[in-house]
């Protein structure tokens, strides 16, 4: 029997080789940001380790230039787990971080609350209604179906197809109804395949528009991504 594969958990950010601690540090600026535009995120909690031999715990609120030098600002409460009343943002510089500890970032593999929880049944009766809607909005007859058409036996793909299956029909409504894009939309796709991968894309075979999202939530893709990749998929 063989060892199960190790689990990098710096993977859940969605963001490759992340390695050291500015980078995670701007990793969770930006899914910060994602989570403000719409991303059902759960973001965890990290600990900064300053040279002096203090430490914070608390929310990355955002990394990058500020009027007094490159920092961090962290929301910050009574430590690691504390579910206090009391909130602080506090600036942290980049010269005195000697260290970071990201906590719990697997928990970004399971989206926020406010993200209603799926089912392969639910995928199966929304697929073919998100189809209407594209159907509604083409004008013409579009199918939809799920990639490999083993997606849903993977417990791990459910919510990232539930997230992919919702976003398209909104964007793809919206899309149908621009100038331009709307009539190469029309005339060239005709059938729609969700995936779940290691990242997001979208292309364009023949008169198939595959799009596929990432399992990892903090790369899901936002309206706005989803709309310039199906644009630039289309010739």
């Amino acid at each position: 029997m063989s060892a199960p594969q190790p689990v990098d958990p710096l993977e859940s950010l969605g963001r490759g080789n992340v390695r050291s601690a500015w980078e995670v540090l701007e990793a969770m600026s930006s899914l910060m940001r994602r989570r403000a535009a719409g991303l059902p995120l759960n973001l965890p909690q990290v600990t900064v380790f300053l040279r002096s031999g203090r430490e914070l715990t608390g929310f990355v609120r955002e990394y990058g230039e500020f009027r007094h030098g490159r920092g961090v600002l962290l929301i910050t409460s009574g430590g690691y787990g504390s579910r206090g009343e009391g909130l602080d943002v506090t600036f942290v510089p980049d010269g005195v971080i000697e260290a970071l500890t990201l906590h719990d970032a697997t928990m970004l593999d399971t989206p926020a609350r406010s993200m209603p929880e799926s089912s392969p049944m639910h995928l199966r009766r929304h697929l073919p209604a998100m189809a209407d809607k594209l159907s509604s909005a083409w004008g013409t007859p579009v199918t939809a179906e799920f990639g490999t058409g083993t997606e849903l036996e993977q417990d791990a793909f459910i919510q990232p197809l539930a997230w992919l299956v919702e976003r398209t029909g909104e964007v793809l409504g919206k899309l149908a109804r621009t100038p331009d894009v709307g009539d190469v939309l029309r005339e060239k796709v005709r059938k729609v395949r969700l995936f779940v991968g290691d990242s997001f894309q979208a292309k364009l075979t023949d008169s198939t528009l595959d799009l596929t999202t990432s399992r990892h939530p903090a790369a899901w893709p936002l309206d706005s991504e989803l709309a310039q990749a199906v644009t630039d998929a289309l010739p």
